[in-house]
């Protein structure tokens, strides 16, 4: 009766010691972050609107103009990845864009190679129990190296160890 006990022990113990390490040793993927492209525009008009007095030329009349607008060229500042690029306005251009335009031309190759290794969970720690004709049997069985394993068997008064070769 005593040999049935110590078999169910040792049987609650392997499995409780097997959910453990398989706890322990069980990695969680992770997904990659997600790649945003950024695009900040900004835009600052300034307008300043005087009323001021007539230009009086050196005859005595006065200027006939009531309105004189000025507006200078206009400013494009562009930065790519942080680094600035400059755009010149031609000099007959009142306007940028007038007469000149951006041209954008991009081109993209991509390849994707999936290559998933095969793994092969089979070749792990193993634990067993039997009789013999001297009463209850336990093994234990370890891995070395790839395809090849230990093993440690014993009863009551008998120890064995072993190397194994598994195909």
């Amino acid at each position: 009766m005593t040999n049935k006990i110590i078999v169910v022990v040792l049987c609650v113990i392997s499995y409780a010691a097997g959910w453990g390490f398989r706890m322990l040793t069980h990695v969680c993927p992770t997904a990659e972050p997600e790649m945003k492209t950024e695009v900040k525009y900004e835009a600052d008009t300034k307008t300043e609107v005087v009323y001021v007095p007539k230009y009086i030329y050196v005859d005595g009349s006065t200027e006939k103009t009531d309105v004189d607008v000025q507006i200078g060229k206009q400013e494009l500042n562009v930065k790519v990845n942080g680094k600035e690029f400059e755009i010149k306005k031609a000099d007959d251009e009142k306007y940028i864009f007038d007469k000149n335009k951006l041209q954008l031309t991009q081109t993209s190759f991509a390849e994707l190679n999936i290559k998933v290794p095969t793994i092969d969970k089979t070749k792990r720690w193993e634990i067993g129990i039997g009789r013999s004709k001297d009463g209850a049997v336990g093994l234990i069985g370890f891995p070395i190296n790839n395809n090849v394993g230990g093993w440690i068997a014993g009863s009551k008064g008998d120890v064995m160890i072993g190397v194994s070769l598994k195909i």
